[in-house]
Order: structure tokens, then sequence, then C-alpha cells
């Protein structure tokens, strides 16, 4: 029975905006609860990432475990995973739940300023062993060329590596598609029945730090709570462009969102 708990698989964030910091955040602010298994320390400011410290494969795997003895998860959110053993540990651990509740895979590859998170044997690993347990993949236009092999342009071949990701396995895909050079923002969401094109005006803002987790975060609560996926993205694409627009002002460029925005 859904119950609004949920479990993220991911990196920390010590300037709180993205990653289990953002999922904690999110689930909270829309009525759910927050387990966390780290992968990682991440040492980043919201402008840069300056390293990050993978934590020990069979650490994740018992963090995983124990979330799962503490209470009953109703959705699950996977985001970073620094290095290929903790993709197959992940797996692993997954591939034995029984019964399974959905996932939501974000599929982080590298930061907003360009620095490379996954190396190829780490994408490979995910693409083989993750996109089949996804009941959602959450790409972002990078991530889709990446893991599709396409060049994404426009909103046409955005569709066309939506339709392609979702014959790897994942049951739903929606790419996000803020960072096109385009006037509107276009976005896709795609399963074996229909595609659907979401579109909206670009919001101007700097304060944008852990948008992409935070929206993760958000589909995956409201998952949680009982809804589709696909109403879930719908729902959870207003939830973060509120959080845009009502962003705290911490006098700086860069910066978080307003997580708790009513």
């Amino acid at each position: 029975m859904p119950n609004g708990v949920i479990l993220t698989i991911d990196t920390t964030d010590p300037c709180g905006g993205s990653g289990i910091n953002a999922a904690i955040k999110a689930a909270a602010a829309l009525g759910g609860y927050a387990q966390a298994a780290v992968t990682g320390v991440t040492v980043q400011t919201p402008e840069q990432t300056l390293g990050i410290f993978p934590v020990s494969p069979a650490v994740v795997s018992d963090q995983i475990r124990a979330a799962f003895t503490s209470f009953p998860v109703s959705a699950i959110l996977i985001g970073l995973l620094p290095t290929r053993d903790i993709v197959e540990a992940v797996a692993d651990a997954l591939e034995n739940l029984n019964p399974r509740p959905p996932i939501v895979l974000d599929p982080v590859i590298s930061s907003r300023d360009g620095k490379r998170f996954l190396e190829k044997d780490a994408i490979d690993a995910m693409k083989r062993r993750l996109f089949l347990l996804a009941d959602l993949l959450l790409p972002n236009v990078q991530e889709a060329e990446a893991l599709s092999g396409l060049t994404i342009t426009d909103e046409a071949s955005l569709e066309h590596a939506a339709e392609m990701l979702v014959t790897l396995g994942p049951r739903n895909v929606f790419i996000k598609g803020d960072s096109l050079n385009t006037e509107q923002i276009f976005e896709i969401y795609t399963d074996d029945r229909r595609t659907q094109v979401f579109n909206r005006e670009r919001i101007t803002s700097k304060r944008t730090h852990g948008a992409g987790a935070t929206l993760a975060a958000a589909v995956t609560t409201l998952i949680a709570l009982g809804n589709t996926p696909r109403d879930s993205v719908t729902r959870a694409r207003f939830y973060v462009e509120e959080a845009i627009k009502n962003a705290p002002d911490f006098g700086t460029d860069c910066g978080p969102l307003n997580h708790f925005v009513k």
C-alpha cells in the first residue's frame, strides 16, 4: 500500500541543493518521507564540483538492506552511482527485492560545470543492469545523448531519443529539455503506448542548483503516494517551477530552490 516512503540512493551535497539533500527536503515538502543510502560524498558548490569520494559498494548494499528493514518502501530513486562496482552492487540489491517497489532512475553522468562522473564501464553497467529495473528513466538532454548515442538539437530529435531509450528496458522515459537552445523548453514523456510533449516558458534564474535532483525526488515521492508515473511527472514539473520562482536569495548569483514552496 502506498505510504509515501522513498529510498534515495545517491550522493551527498555540502551546499544542500542536490543529491540526497534535495530528496529529503522534496519528499518532506510533498508529504512523503525519505530514507537514504549514500553512494558517495561530494565536494561542491552551486557552481562547481570539486571532487567526489565513493562509498564502498558493500556499505551501499548494507544501507539498502537497512532501509528496507526499517520501513516499507513505496518507491526507490537512484541518482549518482560513481563507479561501476557501485552500479553492480545496487543492481544486485534491487534485483533480489520481492516485491520490488517502483524504481525511478535519474542517470547522473556529469555535473552542471561539465565534470564527468561516470566512466564508460559504469554507463554500460547502468544500461545493462538498471534499465531493465527502471519504471521511469529521467535523463536530461546530455544524459539522453550519452545513453542513446543520438544528437539532440530540437523537439523532433528529443522525441526520437525518448522513443529509442524506452526500447532499452525502462517502462517510461521523461527527458528534461531545459538545456536545448530554444525559446520554450520542450520535454518528452513516452512509454510503450504514447508520447507526450510538454512545453513551458523558460524561467530566467540562476537559482536552480539541484533542480534535476529535486524533480526526480518529487516524482519518486508522488509515485510513493500512489500516483502514476505520468501524473507524477506532471505534478512534479509544476512543483519545481514554483520552487525556482520562489527560490531564496542568499546574496549569490547561483543558489538552491525553495523546496518548501507553498
